[in-house]
């Protein structure tokens, strides 16, 4: 029986990097505004398209030696990075949650993070067409979620909750940072990457990832100005902290509330 546990656990892997490699086509193709399905994968250099046989999720990459058959031009090594986090992300949504709905709900949710962290670190723009359509399938998957993260909430409650908490408090602070500072601090991009976090992981744990996003930005920033000749104004892809975040919280969230909770005081 743990074999074929194990075995299945591959195959749900497998199944990973297969997702990881559509990710990357969403990664380049979105922020440019194109379709995600046709027409197929092309060299982004030569624009000749890419062989079933030299599209396998890191084995091509590997095989060809890292470029491309035809014009010889380097392949990014994000590529196959992509494939394997994908893949890991969905081998620890089983290792938590083996093969019940939260896995397959997580596993969605981890994978439209990945898209958001590398189009916001590439281009600075969290698209709307996966914020918005991620908090409404957030919303509508939270009966499948695991119960926890709402708090004891209903899930439909706790997920229209975190709807409203996650993006609305970001929202405020935008807002109040604009009106104090008189120009853009946060885009409303982030602020509907949190309201979808919140759909999928509540109200609780989309404060904590806003707090850990600021936490590891503010460690970049500061290593930015000491080392990298950065500044007040240099601009931060708080998705990219956000996405880490939410990650972060999904897993360890709730162990590292009730840590902080136990602490006397």
């Amino acid at each position: 029986m743990q074999i074929e546990s194990i075995a299945y656990a591959i195959v749900y892997v497998l199944f990973g990097l297969v997702i990881g490699s559509f990710l990357n086509v969403c990664i380049y193709r979105i922020p440019l505004g194109k379709s995600v399905v046709s027409p197929g994968s092309s060299c982004p250099h030569c624009g000749t398209p890419i062989r079933f046989y030299d599209n396998v999720p890191v084995l091509s990459f590997l095989l060809l030696g890292a470029k491309c058959r035809s014009c010889r031009n380097p392949i990014s090594l994000q590529y196959p990075f992509v494939e394997l986090l994908t893949g890991a992300a969905f081998y620890f949504c089983w290792r938590v949650w083996q093969f019940t709905p939260p896995t397959f709900v997580n596993s969605l949710f981890l994978s439209i993070i990945i898209v958001l962290v590398f189009t916001d670190y590439h281009h600075q723009v969290l698209p709307n067409k996966l914020t918005l359509p991620g908090a409404v399938a957030g919303i509508l998957l939270s009966p499948f979620q695991t119960p926890n993260v709402y708090g004891g909430l209903s899930p439909w409650i706790g997920s229209i909750l975190g709807v409203a908490i996650g993006g609305g408090f970001l929202f405020v602070v935008a807002f109040g940072y604009e009106k104090l500072r008189k120009r853009q601090g946060l885009g409303m991009g982030d602020v509907k990457m949190m309201a979808m976090v919140g759909a999928f992981l509540g109200w609780h744990l989309s404060l904590l990832t806003i707090f850990a996003g600021c936490l590891l930005g503010t460690f970049v920033g500061i290593f930015l100005m000491l080392f990298r000749h950065g500044n007040l104004q240099t601009k931060l892809a708080f998705g990219v902290y956000l996405g880490i975040g939410s990650t972060f919280c999904l897993f360890y969230g709730f162990e590292f509330l009730r840590w902080y909770w136990s602490i006397p005081r």
